[in-house]
């Protein structure tokens, strides 16, 4: 049975994924950046997909919040990163980092820079004006990363705050002033 969250990933989101190009047997934690690749995920990829979005949960105290599940078998993938094209009004369209994650032993080999790198190729081959994300206040490791690589931090710099309508509460909303929504425009 194929992995439905490749599905998922393949209609709503575009991801890619860091692999070796070593067997497992001949990698070593401390391999050079160029025993590593970097690809669009594939199906068989789905298990190790599914258990680095539950370690990034794990990461940020909210493994609670993991409601995906893999029904493929073991493949090796250390690192990914997903992304999708959003809209900017003052600038028009732009590319939305969702997810960054290089596991633990794989980190500070260079891989998450190239990842980020990638997908800014992406979205500058796709005509994105700007690229965007967000990083909880608390990982520290993370908001140096970005700063070093000339990101601004909308919070601090622009005053910007994100906001957010879970499931249940955009139901709510959706439905509290349906008498007053002008149908057919």
């Amino acid at each position: 049975m194929r992995c439905q969250l490749a599905k998922l990933f393949t209609l709503h989101f575009s991801t890619l994924v860091v692999t070796p190009t070593c067997s497992i047997t001949r990698c070593k934690l401390e391999a050079a950046m160029s025993d590593f690749r970097i690809r669009d995920l594939q199906p068989e990829d789905c298990r190790e997909l599914v258990n680095m979005i539950k370690e990034l949960a794990e990461f940020e105290g909210l493994p609670e919040q993991v409601k995906i599940t893999e029904e493929n078998g073991p493949w090796l993938t250390v690192g990914y990163a997903m992304y999708f094209y959003s809209y900017g009004t003052w600038v028009g369209r732009m590319i939305y980092l969702e997810d960054l994650y290089i596991k633990p032993q794989y980190r500070g080999k260079g891989i998450g820079t190239s990842m980020m790198t990638k997908v800014a190729q992406i979205g500058v081959e796709n005509e994105c004006q700007r690229m965007q994300w967000v990083v909880l206040n608390w990982n520290q490791g993370a908001i140096d990363f970005y700063k070093k690589h000339d990101s601004i931090d909308l919070t601090s710099d622009e005053k910007w705050h994100l906001f957010r309508m879970e499931r249940e509460e955009l139901r709510k909303f959706a439905t509290l002033h349906d008498q007053t929504v002008v149908k057919g425009c």
